[in-house]
């Protein structure tokens, strides 16, 4: 028994309606995640894009002073640090150079840029070392939510869209354009 010639067109027109939209389901998006590897949880997952940035700063264990790392999310999932200021060079800081694009002012020593593109870093937490990170408007105070010696890690990954939630869609398909 042959089919009529409407089954056959309805069946053409929810193939080219049904394929698109069902493609949409498996479009994977950069995710910035912030985990607390010891605990095995994950703090904060906040979906991004290329120029994002994200500020990490704490009190140094050693100068006591208070450092500020500011880095920017590239189009391959890396992050990149952007600026690094702090109050005076000590262990793990950069030592500014003659040739090197920083600025003294204020106090403050504000380096720029440098380094390679990271995929992840991470960093122990503890009170004394008052460790915050501010991205899109969230702030996470690391040392008083997690216990001491924690071990957080950031990173970007691809998670599928639906995930962060339908109120993203709107941003997803604005960024398409």
């Amino acid at each position: 028994m042959r089919r009529p010639r409407w089954f056959w067109r309805a069946l053409a027109g929810g193939l080219i309606l049904g394929l698109p939209a069902g493609a949409i389901l498996f479009i994977r998006v950069p995710v910035l995640t912030v985990l607390d590897v010891k605990g095995g949880r994950q703090l904060l997952a906040v979906q991004v894009r290329a120029g994002d940035r994200l500020v990490v700063s704490y009190r140094h264990s050693v100068t006591q002073g208070f450092v500020s790392g500011t880095f920017q999310v590239e189009g391959d999932d890396t992050l990149w640090v952007k600026e690094t200021t702090f109050g005076s060079p000590g262990p793990g800081l950069p030592e500014p150079r003659p040739g090197d694009d920083y600025e003294i002012a204020g106090g403050v020593i504000r380096q720029r840029g440098g380094g390679e593109p990271l995929p992840s870093f991470s960093f122990f937490v503890h009170p004394f070392t008052e460790h915050t990170l501010i991205i899109k408007g969230n702030t996470v105070h690391l040392s008083r939510d997690l216990p001491p010696g924690s071990l957080v890690k950031i990173r970007i990954e691809r998670r599928f869209w639906w995930w962060t939630g339908p109120q993203k869609l709107g941003a997803l398909l604005s960024r398409s354009r």
